[in-house]
C-alpha cells in the first residue's frame, strides 16, 4: 500500500487583519519535502506578513498553519524555531566584529539544552554540546564553501559571502 505524503508545511486559508486592513486574505499553500517554493508579489502584497504568520511573529486572524502534520497556529516564534522552521531577513544581521565561525556558532546555540550557568562554568554537558556545535559549524562552513573565510571578521567580507 502506498503511503500518503503529507505536506511539510501547509497553510489553510490564513488571513491577517490589522484593524480594517486585510494584509493577507485566505492564503492556502502546501509545500512538500524536497520542493523549493517561492512567494512573489509587489511591495505591499503581504509576503512578509505571510512569513510572520508562519514563523509565529503574528497569529493569523483566521485559518491554520500546519508543520509536519501538527498545528502550529499561534505558537511562539521560539517554539516554531525549535520545530525546524526559521526565517532569514533581507537585511543581513551579523555580528560584524565576530568571525564567520563565531557567527555560525551563535546560531547553533539555538539548539543547545544547557542553561546559562552550565555554559558559564563549562560543565561536562555544555562541553559536549559545544563540541557538537563546532563540528556542525565546521560542516556548514565547508558545505557553503567558506573554509578560507572561517576566521575572517564578518564585516570584512563581500556582501554576497
Amino acid at each position: 500500500m502506498k503511503e500518503i505524503e503529507i505536506p511539510l508545511l501547509e497553510t489553510q486559508a490564513i488571513t491577517m487583519r490589522f484593524g480594517g486592513v486585510t494584509a493577507v486574505n485566505s492564503l492556502s499553500i502546501e509545500v512538500y519535502p524536497g520542493e523549493i517554493v517561492a512567494l512573489i508579489g509587489p511591495n505591499g502584497a503581504g509576503k512578509t506578513t505571510a512569513f510572520n504568520m508562519i514563523t509565529g511573529v503574528y497569529t493569523p486572524t483566521e485559518g491554520r498553519i500546519m508543520f509536519e502534520g501538527r498545528d502550529i497556529t499561534g505558537k511562539r516564534p521560539d517554539q516554531i524555531t525549535s520545530l525546524g522552521i526559521a526565517r532569514t531577513f533581507q537585511n543581513i544581521r551579523l555580528f560584524k566584529k565576530l568571525s564567520v565561525l563565531e557567527n555560525i556558532l551563535i546560531a547553533c546555540h539555538l539548539r543547545i539544552k544547557s542553561n546559562f550557568f552550565s555554559a558559564s562554568v563549562r560543565m561536562p554537558r555544555y562541553r559536549k554540546e559545544e563540541k557538537v556545535m563546532r563540528e556542525k559549524a565546521d560542516y556548514l562552513i565547508e558545505e557553503f564553501g567558506l573554509s578560507r573565510y572561517k576566521d575572517e571578521i564578518a564585516s570584512s567580507l563581500p556582501y554576497g559571502l
